[in-house]
């Protein structure tokens, strides 16, 4: 009894993270695409330099300009040499001395605002750095969770149900122990394994807009909020991340061969 607990819950585990892989590619596909990182070092530092009554709009202005050219000639975003804006390859982070050279750089500025500029920059530049990481984290965990509710919503996936047809059927809760024991053998999550999402996905039969997806969601029943619970719940667990999941499923693994061990 105590090991079909656990096969049940590993069972969930393995198909969390399952999905929270396919949330993670494409979160980081759609940070990638608009830009996310560079957008938000620009943003952080040109509210830093409005809140500076110091310096006239005209030099923040120059001073983001320079932020935005930092790129290495040559080398672009994608293996296409489009000499475009959207390809060039831009640097997403900066230093403290960086930010100061750029600062010196810029003629728009007099010596006396650019030496109180300076000392701003090097008394505050720790906690832009803080602010920068922390809103950045907060923007993927919001797209995360967008992304999760879409994925959640498209594949019917219902962690309640979930559970359910992993207790009453043992061939699918099977299939999904195989799967967590692959993944539970590696040492470290490696997103970019030989292990394909979408074929893991069809193995357990998991399809985008299932026949009954109308009936599923806009039937006049009680089940239709048990669904939508069910699929908002998926989707809180899935935003959770990729990396918690796989812990989990080394925790059970370890667990699992713990309780074998005794049963032995």
């Amino acid at each position: 009894m105590l090991m079909d607990m656990l096969g049940i819950l590993t069972g969930f585990v393995a198909i969390m993270l399952l999905f929270s892989l396919l949330v993670t590619a494409l979160v980081q596909g759609t940070q990638a695409a608009l830009d996310l990182r560079f957008k938000n070092l620009k943003s952080v530092i040109d509210s830093f330099l409005q809140n500076m009554s110091l310096i006239e709009s005209k030099a923040a202005e120059k001073i983001m300009n320079q932020l935005e050219k930092r790129f290495t000639c040559g080398l672009y975003a994608t293996a296409l040499p489009l000499n475009i804006a959207s390809n060039r390859l831009k640097v997403t982070n900066i230093g403290k001395q960086e930010l100061v050279d750029i600062i010196n750089n810029t003629p728009e500025m007099g010596l006396d605002q650019k030496e109180q500029l300076r000392k701003h920059v090097m008394e505050h530049f720790q906690t832009l750095e803080e602010v920068m990481s922390q809103r950045f984290k907060q923007w993927m965990h919001q797209i995360s969770i967008g992304i999760a509710f879409v994925i959640c919503f498209a594949f019917q996936l219902n962690c309640f149900q979930l559970l359910n047809q992993l207790n009453e059927d043992t061939t699918f809760r099977h299939q999904t122990i195989a799967f967590a024991n692959e993944y539970s053998e590696k040492s470290s999550l490696d997103e970019k394994s030989d292990l394909q999402i979408q074929n893991s996905l069809q193995s357990l039969n998991f399809k985008i807009i299932p026949s009954q997806w109308p009936a599923y969601y806009f039937s006049a029943n009680i089940d239709t909020l048990t669904h939508w619970l069910g699929v908002i719940f998926s989707s809180i667990l899935i935003s959770l991340g990729a990396p918690f999941w796989f812990n989990r499923l080394k925790d059970m693994a370890s667990l699992r061969d713990n309780l074998s061990k005794i049963q032995k």
